[in-house]
């Protein structure tokens, strides 16, 4: 494989699906190899977040039932000789009159639970399922035989109550989270890496490099035709941009595309209608002022804008140069979207729904899910366009409903709104790379913000 095609392709994944990385699309060759590496990785990953998590929980734990067995002692003596009480709750120890046990069963499910699950990494519940059960047996018996407070002491049989509920409560958390949050996504990710470098030793043999570029012609700048703009008139000219039309003689694409359809002529105008209207919108915000600087320094690294519009909210704009052929790039962005899951284990599907023209498809795509599995999958269908017009190459999208394609109730169903991708020959292997990103990701206002934040730092 080619350096050029590295590249190609590591700058479609960046610009599609993550931030702007010059060292790695320098080094693009590098970034094809190391997928050989998974299994190291595998043996090397460091441990989740959500494993973190957990082991947080199980010494908030021990805390929590250390800090509330003394406030229950301090209460109980009443302020009249504190040690003699704290030596009556340890070294007189009762079954039926001390919680000094709840402190030992906590202690019980630290270092029963820390060991299998952060020193030796356990993919199996059953540890966790033991202490949940222990516990619970054990506080059981302990609310039968315990013998509460006579004396009318109301806060001290609440702090009794406290202890003991608290006790039970944590343990079953600390057992949801493990068996249904913590194994199960850790299991999703390790298939995850295990699937991209089955991909990647497949893709990237000796046999099969680019199997596909081989099979089709490359494009050139003579395989596009734009209408000529007229420049009498400044009317025309933005009525032109407004209708301008894609009815373009371009070189009909010849990598197969085995899930076509062939859309109805009514159904081919609308969707044309719709992308038309989208990439106006999308190339008018682009184009707009009051952007603000979110993050970078120059355009070699990446300079992330950001402004709020009445319509869509926040939206955000990547302008980079990148070290690669501007044709190079905008033929991975176009005909090799449905490759993308074999390199990038964020997204786990591509797939062609529908071509409406030459230049013109509907796509599934699946996201991974995201924030340790806190942001679940989503799902969205989308309307894409491609051509090239005033010296650019665009690549536009917008989401669009599809009677075949209803949301699924395993994913959430994002909105792809007015979106473009724009190309712009700058020198020899260098392009000027403008990107809208304009979506909709239906999480709650709280996460949106959190999302927003590292949107404004990815570059």
């Amino acid at each position: 494989m080619s350096d050029r095609d590295n590249q190609a392709r590591v700058a479609a994944n960046q610009i599609l699906y993550g931030s702007i990385d010059q060292h790695s699309l320098s080094n693009g060759t590098q970034s094809t190899k190391s997928m050989d590496s998974v299994e190291t990785v595998i043996r090397n990953v460091p441990i989740s977040p959500l494993r973190r998590a957990f082991c947080l929980l199980v010494l908030f734990d021990l805390i929590v039932s250390v800090i509330l067995w003394l406030i229950h002692t301090e209460v109980k003596s009443d302020g009249d000789n504190t040690m003699a009480a704290f030596k009556k709750e340890v070294v007189a120890y009762t079954f039926c009159s001390s919680l000094f046990d709840t402190v030992m069963l906590s202690t019980f499910r630290f270092v029963t639970l820390l060991l299998p699950y952060a020193l030796f990494r356990s993919k199996y519940p059953w540890f966790v399922a033991g202490t949940t059960l222990v516990s619970s047996v054990f506080m059981l018996c302990k609310v039968i035989l315990y013998k509460y407070d006579k004396t009318g002491n109301a806060g001290l049989q609440i702090i009794a109550y406290i202890v003991l509920i608290s006790s039970v409560v944590i343990s079953w958390v600390e057992t949801w989270l493990m068996d249904l949050k913590v194994l199960p996504t850790e299991k999703k990710e390790m298939e995850r890496l295990l699937a991209a470098r089955e991909r990647a030793a497949h893709e990237h043999t000796e046999n099969s490099p680019l199997l596909s570029r081989l099979l089709r012609p490359a494009r050139t700048e003579e395989s596009y035709y734009s209408p000529v703009h007229s420049d009498s008139d400044d009317q025309n000219q933005d009525s032109d941009d407004e209708a301008r039309s894609f009815h373009s003689a371009a070189t009909s694409r010849s990598h197969s595309r085995t899930h076509s359809l062939t859309s109805s002529m009514s159904q081919g105008t609308h969707y044309k209608t719709v992308i038309t209207e989208a990439q106006r919108i999308a190339i008018q915000l682009a184009d707009s002022d009051d952007w603000n600087k979110e993050s970078g320094t120059d355009e070699t690294e990446g300079i992330v804008y950001s402004k709020h519009t009445k319509t869509y909210g926040k939206i955000f704009k990547l302008v980079a140069v990148i070290d690669i052929d501007a044709l190079s790039l905008y033929n991975d962005l176009v005909d090799n979207a449905e490759a993308i899951p074999k390199w990038n284990p964020t997204v786990l599907e591509v797939r062609t729904l529908e071509t409406v023209d030459d230049n013109t498809e509907i796509t599934y795509n699946i996201a991974a899910e995201g924030a340790a599995g806190m942001v679940s999958s989503r799902d969205f269908v989308v309307l894409r366009h491609w051509e090239q017009l005033d010296g650019w190459y665009i690549t536009s999208s917008v989401s669009v409903d599809l009677p075949s394609m209803p949301p699924h109730p395993k994913y959430v169903r994002g909105e792809q709104r007015p979106g473009v991708i724009r190309l712009k020959h700058v020198d020899t292997n260098k392009v000027f790379m403008e990107w809208l990103l304009n979506s909709n990701l239906k999480v709650c206002r709280s996460f949106c913000c959190s999302l927003n934040v590292s949107m404004s730092t990815c570059h």
